[in-house]
């Protein structure tokens, strides 16, 4: 898949989380942007964590 549907499947997981969209969007985009899904999910959970 494309770097975009790694974003989708590392957004679903935030807002599975509980995280709302606007959270798991600002999350994204402090990731690099070839990061795979479950790095992605990882680094934006510590993001989300501070």
């Amino acid at each position: 898949g494309t770097s975009h549907d790694h974003a989708n499947d590392i957004l679903q997981a935030l807002i599975a989380l509980g995280y709302s969209d606007k959270e798991a969007a600002v999350a994204l985009k402090s990731l690099p942007p070839d990061i795979g899904v479950s790095d992605g999910i990882k680094m934006a959970l510590k993001a989300l964590a501070k």
